[in-house]
């Protein structure tokens, strides 16, 4: 046999990886061993590959019974009830304590795989401590104390947290009861002679809640449904006809109903009617509309009514009524929704009511202001209506917020005018611009995206978009236009007159700036002209940043200009012209320009070149 000499303190070092041995002093001297006592000492000091995993829980509790039964009469009575657990101990070589039941109840025995259970009290609850390993069951015995209000008896009881938990649970009572497990799920509930009982499975936390109380057999006599209605009625006036609303909110008390009738006046169009679990309605010849719903509505239900009718001059607001109701109450309101003027009757059956009285439900239906508004008990009331007829008034559809105008004037008279408008526009396809003689157009933007511009009634037609109003006001956008007209010398004096384009919209502010050439000496007592002259303006000049407007408008101008390509041509997109400005500057201001002539004059004088 193989041998391995050894110094002797290596091999005592060995030694203590598995023995405790005291403290001596190193000797001097030599082991010897055979290799295999060697090779097995090594091998039984080495830490192991793969050290056993750790339980992430100490126990586990898979299943959960409760089985009880009410025990004793009267104030004597109680619940007497076996809890039945079974789990598994996870943790080897350790202590673990696993909480079985609540101390709501009162324990009479415990017992664990067949043994009497060491049982302490912590955090309310009766809880085991062992440090055993593995599969466990329990098995307690409890009491639990009956609690009766409202003539309804039942107990409560904490649970522990488990895996499934299934009840059963019987009351022995010579009367009929109802028994009840909270939150309960596949509940059963069988009577054997006076043994009432009830199994179900329930949720594994909260409480294990059981009620019981005297069965209520259902009368033999079906009672008969009990029907109020409110009804909602908005009557809207335009020219020429009338539309109508009918909210009919019932109430139905006692017993369901499967059929619903109403009237309505036999000179109205009825358009629709609608209600929850409507399977049809019909109206008859009488104005009586029968509903029938395909189930029996019980509490709360709503039923709405569509209709119109022709209108010429005086007329009655026509009304829905319930019918086959106990009591009804009718409130109306009455809009314009045109330039008519509604005057009202004297009314009979229904009382006229400030509209704030109305309800809002009613109110809410419309946009328009409600004019009038009434309140009837009165199946038969009257609301006469005289409905007159006015001519409309054009409304301003286009407005020029700001007008920011720079024109540039040479020595040898020709003119270069930059136009920008802020323009909100809500209709209008164009913007007519009526130019001075001469002028030509060199470049258009609208809204930031060039355009081309059409010729027509005397003036250039510049295609507009829609002003956004998805912020409850229309924003402007800005229209750029660049012209130029040919001039004479200014030569050495004169009088220089200059008329600005007029558009066919109002523009609340106009500011204009004219540059002429610096070596001019400008005559201030000259100035003459439907513009105003200034030093300075009255405001800071302000237009609309291009940077605002959406992709989608910009689109909305090209189409626009593409629309009018059979008047302008086929051509490539617009050149954008930027005004060279120089010279002095002269200021014109002018508030609210209407469809009128602009323009400003002033004498000058040159210095001879």
């Amino acid at each position: 046999m193989s041998s391995l000499r050894l110094p002797l303190l290596t091999a005592l070092s060995l030694l203590a990886l598995t023995v405790s041995t005291p403290a001596f002093a190193e000797p001097r001297g030599e082991v010897t061993m055979p290799w295999s006592d060697f090779k097995t000492l090594y091998e039984n000091g080495q830490a192991p590959k793969d050290p056993p995993a750790i339980a992430p829980l100490d126990y586990t509790i898979d299943h959960a019974v409760y089985t009880g039964k009410v025990v004793g009469t009267g104030d004597d009575a109680y619940a007497q009830i076996h809890v039945s657990l079974r789990g598994r101990l996870l943790k080897a070589n350790n202590w673990s304590s696993v909480p079985l039941l609540s101390t709501n109840a009162a324990l009479r025995s415990a017992k664990v795989n067949g043994q009497d259970a060491p049982i302490y009290l912590a955090d309310g609850y009766y809880t085991l401590v062992t440090n055993q390993q593995g599969a466990f069951s329990a098995e307690l015995d409890v009491a639990m104390a009956l609690m009766t209000a409202d003539g309804e008896t039942g107990f409560a009881l904490p649970l522990a947290a488990s895996g499934a938990t299934e009840v059963s649970f019987s009351v022995d009572s010579a009367s009929a009861v109802d028994l009840a497990v909270a939150g309960g799920r596949g509940v059963v509930k069988t009577t054997t002679g006076t043994v009432h009982r009830v199994d179900a499975v329930v949720p594994s936390v909260g409480s294990l809640a059981i009620s019981w109380q005297k069965e209520v057999k259902e009368e033999a006599v079906k009672q008969v449904a009990r029907v109020y209605a409110e009804s909602q009625v908005l009557v809207g006036v335009s020219e020429g006809f009338l539309q109508g609303r009918a909210n009919v909110n019932y109430t139905i008390l006692h017993a369901g109903v499967d059929h619903l009738r109403v009237h309505v006046p036999t000179d109205v169009t009825v358009l629709d009617v609608q209600g929850p679990g409507l399977r049809e309605w019909k109206l008859g010849a009488d104005g009586n509309i029968d509903v029938a719903l395909n189930y029996e509505a019980l509490g709360a239900y709503r039923l709405t009514v569509d209709y119109e009718r022709a209108l010429s001059g005086a007329t009655q607001v026509p009304l829905v009524t319930a019918l086959d109701v106990a009591r009804s109450v009718t409130w109306v309101g009455v809009d314009a929704r045109s330039a008519v003027e509604v005057v009202a009757g004297q009314a009979t059956g229904a009382v006229p009511v400030d509209v704030r009285e109305l309800p809002a439900a009613l109110v809410g239906q419309t946009d328009y202001p409600v004019l009038l508004g009434y309140k009837s008990r009165d199946p038969a009331a009257m609301i006469p209506l005289e409905v007159r007829t006015h001519a409309d008034v054009d409304m301003l559809v286009t407005l020029v917020d700001s007008a920011i105008i720079d024109s540039l004037v040479t020595a040898d008279g020709r003119r270069m005018t930059h136009l920008q408008y802020a323009v909100r526009n809500n209709r209008n396809q164009f913007l007519r611009v009526k130019l001075p003689e001469g002028a030509e157009v060199w470049s258009a933007t609208v809204a930031g995206r060039g355009v081309k511009v059409a010729t027509g009634d005397g003036g250039v037609l510049v295609p507009l978009v829609r002003s956004d109003a998805s912020s409850g006001a229309l924003s402007a956008f800005l229209v750029d236009l660049v012209y130029v007209e040919a001039g004479a010398d200014l030569g050495t004096s004169g009088t220089e007159k200059i008329t600005l384009p007029t558009v066919n919209a109002p523009t609340s502010q106009l500011q204009w700036t004219v540059y002429f050439p610096q070596d001019a000496k400008i005559s201030k007592h000259s100035f003459e002209g439907s513009i105003r002259h200034v030093e300075w303006y009255s405001t800071s000049p302000q237009l609309p940043p291009n940077a605002t407007v959406t992709e989608s408008d910009r689109r909305a101008v090209q189409r626009a200009a593409e629309g009018m390509a059979g008047t302008m041509g086929q051509g490539v997109e617009p050149v954008d012209v930027q005004l060279p400005l120089a010279g002095q500057a002269l200021y014109f201001e002018k508030m609210l320009a209407l469809d009128e002539e602009l323009w400003a004059s002033f004498d000058y004088t040159l210095k001879e070149k």
